[in-house]
């Protein structure tokens, strides 16, 4: 279980009082030692082929847990968490039925839903450029600190397996969703490190273990559409609706598209059902909560974006521009198909003619699935 207070890692007071003016919510130092059972783990994991595409994380492989083929002679990491929690409006407007699923996707007939969800972190400022610039300032203090060490910091695109550092410096464990959890804000926060040749004391919580998820609960993998929380603390990200949204490339395998719902770039099922999210509080971060993209996408303005220079100048500085125009048109044909907005049939059949045969090929499957729709017939 989450601990009754928050629990707060010890770091050395040089460093917290150096790096409190970056706003850093959550720090704590990792000490660097061997992880052959993790590597093991790991390596287990992408034979499996449960990293999908991503072929970086198979490059990755060599460097996950081996920090001093990133910054040599690397001694210890310092992690950071930043909280980006922010309340839905589908919470507040009762959206969801007790199953998790969107009204969308619950009714047979009837529905009208006009958009789309996206996942909490990217509604704002691309997390990458606000915590890596802050990142990238703490090394700067560092090393005018320390002139005799080396710093190298990394938000997020790094081989190093960050939930392993997170848990070793005391900020998080690991909950069955995969996913860090701390004491303090739940998953609802962003993980940056810095690794550093200089020794610090490591801040690991007592017993090594921050928490555990609650013994039976398994909220998580009951609620996930596509199956992709396989078992306790496991994952298949090739069905993980983050994945097919945002790192996919080509099509969305048609048997899962009826399973995603209404989310066009991420998802936050997992996290939204967990009991370890009570002490979620909203992010004071300023770029996080003036919304690029917002929570919600009208799907008729996003599938008629015809341009990637259109889209760039819709979602610059966004998480969304990870998906690319392709990506998200593809994304928004799914959650168009489970909408049950005939209203949409116009649109997704110009796209079903057109060139693109990626984005043609699902807007036919939006168009034949609205058709479906009792009393709705050839539109």
């Amino acid at each position: 279980m989450i601990a009754k207070s928050p629990h707060y890692p010890r770091v050395p007071e040089e460093l917290s009082a150096l790096l409190a003016p970056l706003g850093v919510e959550l720090l704590g130092v990792a000490d660097t030692p061997s992880a052959a059972q993790a590597e093991r783990e790991y390596r287990e994991w992408i034979r499996l082929g449960y990293h999908g595409e991503m072929r970086y994380l198979s490059v990755h492989e060599p460097l996950k847990y081996h920090p001093e083929q990133l910054l040599d002679g690397c001694r210890s990491i310092l992690v950071v968490g930043l909280n980006y929690f922010q309340e839905a409006p589908w919470r507040s407007a009762g959206r969801r039925t007790e199953r998790g699923e969107t009204e969308s996707t619950a009714r047979t007939a009837g529905g009208r839903t006009r958009e789309g969800r996206v996942a909490r972190y990217a509604w704002g400022r691309d997390y990458h450029r606000l915590l890596g610039k802050r990142l990238r300032h703490a090394v700067r203090l560092l090393e005018n600190q320390y002139p005799g060490d080396r710093f190298r910091s990394f938000t997020d695109a790094t081989p190093l397996a960050e939930r392993f550092y997170a848990e070793r410096a005391g900020i998080s464990f690991t909950g069955r969703n995969t996913l860090s959890i701390s004491s303090r804000f739940g998953s609802w926060f962003l993980i940056g490190e810095i690794l550093s040749t200089r020794e610090f004391d490591p801040s690991g919580p007592p017993g090594g273990k921050q928490g555990a998820c609650p013994s039976g609960c398994t909220r998580c993998i009951d609620v996930c559409p596509t199956g992709a929380l396989i078992s306790s603390h496991r994952i298949d990200a090739s069905k993980c609706i983050s994945y097919l949204t945002i790192e996919n490339r080509g099509p969305i395998p048609q048997e899962l598209r009826d399973r995603l719902g209404d989310w066009v770039f991420g998802c936050d099922l997992c996290q939204e059902v967990c009991p370890l999210n009570i002490r979620a509080e909203v992010t004071g971060e300023a770029d996080l909560t003036a919304h690029r993209a917002g929570p919600l996408l009208d799907l008729r303005e996003i599938l008629t974006i015809d341009s990637d220079d259109q889209f760039r100048d819709r979602f610059a500085g966004s998480p969304v521009m990870r998906a690319g125009r392709r990506g998200l048109l593809r994304n928004a044909c799914v959650a168009a198909g489970n909408s049950g907005n005939v209203d949409l049939l116009p649109v997704l059949k110009a796209l079903a003619a057109g060139e693109d045969s990626l984005i043609a090929e699902h807007a036919a499957w939006a168009v034949e699935k609205l058709q479906s729709f009792p009393g709705v017939g050839d539109g």
